[in-house]
């Protein structure tokens, strides 16, 4: 499962800074307008800046001052209410292509979560729709995604340390994968230096300087630290990911936000016999870290 959600932030980081030119805060308080906007009918949810700032943790300054940016491009507006994306965001063919693209990496997760056991089919309950709806996939994808940082804040502290763990992580497993005399996190099977990500490749991915990634990395590749450095790049330390399944008070506060999560798509139309049926475009190509 660490695999599958590494994947999905991944993609979801990958695409938003690319957007965002590496920066993820704005990427972050963009992400909270469009679930904020999508909330309401006609898509006029707004929300204040103060209110922003509370719900994303970060500090009011920071918030406002992205907020103003987004205005200059004019992703958002102002109403008498608050903040909300603006009718010219709506109004391009491209950021619904971007939207559609966020759907099917929610629906790729939780399709390949139950093709691989992780996600019990169980009796779902009665879904309101017959299939999930775009506007309902964008809010699960966001949802997840803004969980995730929120959850892992005692691994990854800032937002940007968790996109370049998911990122050496999805790497190391696709290396993994690849490796045909191994195939995955399974068992005794190691990860091992051919399986690792250099920084570059990271930083490339995530559309951020090397020497922002270089900096974010180093304090956390010492001894006890997530990162493992070999002769050819990074891997995530086996401690880490031990972590990563052991029951505690943090993971199942991590786990039963995202079931809460999938569980609303299923009511919502996500099918778990048949989650493809759920795709806009069909299932999206998994990054490939180079």
């Amino acid at each position: 499962m660490a695999a599958l959600l590494a994947e999905f932030h991944s993609s979801m980081s990958i695409t938003g800074l690319r957007y965002f030119k590496g920066n993820m805060d704005r990427f972050l308080v963009f992400g909270l307008l469009l679930r904020t906007s999508l909330s309401q009918p006609d898509r006029r949810g707004t929300i204040s800046v103060h209110s922003a700032a509370m719900s994303l943790g970060r500090p009011f300054e920071t918030v406002r001052r992205h907020i103003c940016a987004l205005l200059d491009r004019r992703v958002c507006q102002r109403t008498r209410t608050g903040v909300m994306l603006s009718d010219a965001f709506w109004e391009r063919a491209d950021n619904w292509q971007q939207l559609r693209y966020a759907h099917d990496c929610f629906v790729r997760l939780i399709a390949d979560s139950v093709a691989k056991g992780t996600i019990p089919i169980g009796n779902p309950p009665a879904a309101r729709h017959p299939r999930l709806a775009l506007t309902d996939g964008v809010c699960a994808a966001i949802d997840l995604f803004l969980a995730l940082v929120d959850a892992n804040r005692s691994l990854c502290t800032e937002p940007l340390d968790l996109a370049v763990f998911s990122v050496v992580l999805h790497a190391n497993h696709q290396a993994l994968v690849a490796d045909r005399a191994l195939g995955g996190f399974g068992g005794a099977t190691p990860l091992l230096p051919r399986h690792a990500v250099r920084v570059a490749q990271v930083a490339r991915a995530l559309s951020t300087p090397d020497t922002t990634v270089r900096r974010r990395i180093a304090p956390r590749s010492t001894e006890g630290g997530p990162y493992r450095r070999t002769t050819n790049g990074l891997l995530v330390s086996p401690d880490c990911l031990r972590h990563c399944g052991q029951t505690s008070e943090e993971n199942n506060a991590k786990h039963g936000s995202i079931r809460l999560i999938i569980q609303r798509a299923v009511a919502a139309g996500l099918s778990l016999r048949d989650p493809a049926h759920s795709y806009c475009d069909g299932r999206p190509p998994s990054p490939q870290i180079d």
